[in-house]
């Protein structure tokens, strides 16, 4: 039985989304499928082009970029049929590291048209979607920083990154899980999904997306130097879970509220403005089908 291909590439890296083009074309030469290819402008038109994708009744999408793709792909296809691919050609391609999607064009394309999929939960942030992550802490300055210095890749993110330790600046946060109230100002506040970051990097390495839960990991509000000793341990792949400072919860839904007038946030490695002080973060189980 054919099926139906839509692959939509994010070109923010254009020498790897034409190669990926050429690849697509060559592995479906001998093939009897179906396969349309759509390069998306901005955010906005990505979105766009899923829906259309969506109403075509295609079977499959794949997301061609990195966890910001994807995410932006996912929003449309929560609770629908159709499942999500992922060829991996972003920066950190976090989402695609959970689930040890390769790098290789074709490796990747092998196990989209194999069809073996598997149940993928989904965070909700207010009325977002997230897959990968979620985070109130340095991590949304880091990002606001890479975004704005438009260089990509590992450097850009070395670049971002101390760039925000000098230029963060904690909020007060309270965490609100049934009866209990959690105060906290930290460094890092992050709700993960998937147990891994971006380039392999993981701050929950125990992260499922098949068990209901989402993981969170704060770092309380300490010196620059203790930072970079738990940045260090992290970036060598050593477990930082059993530090006194860091803690760790497993949590289906909670109540986030700043003492602001408004919460900043990255949304999957998206800077996101909130003009509001109180949000609710919860898991859908079960909410995509992904190939892997």
């Amino acid at each position: 039985m054919m099926s139906r291909y839509y692959f939509i590439i994010n070109p923010v890296n254009k020498t790897k989304a034409n190669s990926l083009e050429i690849e697509i074309h060559s592995f479906f030469s001998n093939r009897k499928d179906d396969y349309q290819i759509s390069f998306s402008n901005n955010s906005i038109h990505l979105k766009k082009l899923t829906i259309d994708a969506v109403k075509q009744n295609v079977d499959i999408i794949i997301a061609c970029g990195g966890d910001g793709t994807i995410s932006e792909i996912g929003q449309v296809l929560i609770n629908t049929k159709i499942k999500l691919g992922i060829i991996p050609i972003g920066s950190g391609n976090g989402i695609s590291g959970h689930f040890k999607i390769p790098n290789n064009f074709s490796k990747a394309l092998e196990i989209i048209v194999k069809g073996s999929s598997k149940k993928m939960d989904v965070g909700k942030v207010d009325n977002r979607y997230f897959f990968s992550n979620i985070g109130f802490g340095i991590e949304v300055e880091f990002i606001r920083h890479y975004v704005q210095s438009n260089i990509h890749g590992f450097y850009g993110y070395m670049v971002s990154f101390f760039r925000s330790l000098f230029s963060y600046k904690s909020s007060f946060f309270q965490i609100k899980v049934e009866n209990k109230n959690i105060s906290i100002r930290p460094y890092i506040l992050m709700i993960s999904n998937t147990n891994k970051q971006g380039y392999g990097i993981s701050l929950s390495p125990n992260a499922k997306t098949n068990d209901g839960i989402l993981n969170l990991i704060y770092l309380k509000k300490s010196n620059i130097f203790n930072l970079f000793y738990l940045i260090i341990l992290v970036l060598l792949r050593f477990s930082i879970k059993k530090k006194s400072n860091v803690k760790y919860m497993e949590l289906r839904e909670f109540k986030i509220t700043s003492k602001n007038n408004y919460i900043n946030l990255q949304i999957d490695g998206e800077f996101v403005f909130s003009p509001k002080n109180e949000l609710v973060v919860s898991v859908i189980p079960d909410a995509i089908n992904v190939l892997c």
